[in-house]
C-alpha cells in the first residue's frame, strides 16, 4: 500500500517508483491512495481516490484488501500550500491518517520519507512537523518502521502530471553540477533511489526502527 504524493503538490517523485521499479516480484499488488488518480497504469496498482480529511476523521477505507505493508511518500511546500496549516494537513495529518488506515487493514511494517533535518524540537516549522510525524509514527505500533531522510529529490514531475517549477529546475541541476562536492547526507538523491532504498529496507531489516540517510538511499 502506499499514499501518492501527485494528490497533494508533491515536492517529490517517489509515487511511480515503487510501481514500475521498486517493488519486488513477490509483492502481488500496490493499492495507492491519493485524493486524484494520477495516469500511471501498472498491472500490480490499484488506485484509491480518497478524501484524507475524512480518512483522517476515521482511518478506514472501504474496498481496502489485507495488506501487509504500508509506503508513505506524501508532501508539500508551505509555498505549494499556502498557509502551515494547510503544509501540516498534507505533510502531518493525511501521512498519520494512511498509516493508521493501513495499521487498519493488517499492516505491520511501515516506511515513510520526511525530509533530512526532521526534529519535533527544531525551531524551523517544516522541520519540526517532519519530527512530530516520525514520533507519531512511532507511537502507532508497527513493527518494523523505516523512515527515510533525503536532501533534496530528484524526478520528472511530467511523470505525474505536475506541472514543472523554474526554481526548483534550477536547483536540481546546481545540485547535479555539485554534488561530488556535496557532503553525502546532503546530495540531491533521484525519487526512484528512495524508492528502492525504502522498500529493500522495509522488506529486509528486522522488526524495530531504522532511519535512513545519505548512501544509504542510493545503495539499492
Amino acid at each position: 500500500m502506499a499514499a501518492d504524493p501527485s494528490a497533494s503538490e508533491s515536492t517529490i517523485n517517489v509515487s511511480a517508483a515503487p510501481c514500475n521499479e521498486a517493488l519486488p516480484p513477490e509483492v502481488h499488488a500496490l493499492h495507492a491512495l491519493g485524493r486524484r488518480t494520477p495516469d500511471i497504469q501498472h498491472p500490480r496498482l490499484h488506485l484509491h481516490a480518497v478524501d484524507f480529511a475524512a480518512l483522517a476523521a476515521k482511518p478506514a477505507l472501504r474496498g481496502l484488501p489485507h495488506v501487509d505493508d504500508v509506503y508513505i511518500t506524501l508532501g508539500t511546500t508551505i509555498a505549494a500550500a499556502g498557509s502551515q496549516q494547510t503544509f501540516r494537513a498534507v505533510d502531518q495529518d493525511a501521512v498519520i491518517a494512511t498509516a493508521r488506515t493501513a495499521l487498519a487493514a493488517g499492516a505491520s511494517r511501515c516506511g515513510v520519507v520526511t525530509a533530512m533535518g526532521a526534529d519535533a524540537r527544531s525551531r524551523i516549522f517544516y522541520n519540526r512537523v517532519k519530527g512530530e510525524v516520525e514520533q507519531a509514527l512511532q507511537s502507532l505500533g508497527f513493527t518494523t518502521l523505516v523512515i527515510a531522510r533525503p536532501s533534496l529529490l530528484l524526478g520528472e514531475r511530467q511523470a505525474l502530471g505536475q506541472a514543472a517549477r523554474p526554481a526548483e529546475s534550477l536547483s536540481i541541476k546546481a545540485f547535479k553540477l555539485l554534488d561530488p562536492l556535496i557532503p553525502a547526507n546532503y546530495r540531491a538523491r533521484p525519487g526512484v533511489d528512495v524508492a528502492r532504498a525504502l522498500v529493500h529496507a522495509v522488506q529486509t531489516r528486522p522488526a524495530g526502527l531504522h532511519v535512513l540517510s545519505g548512501s544509504a538511499l542510493q545503495a539499492f
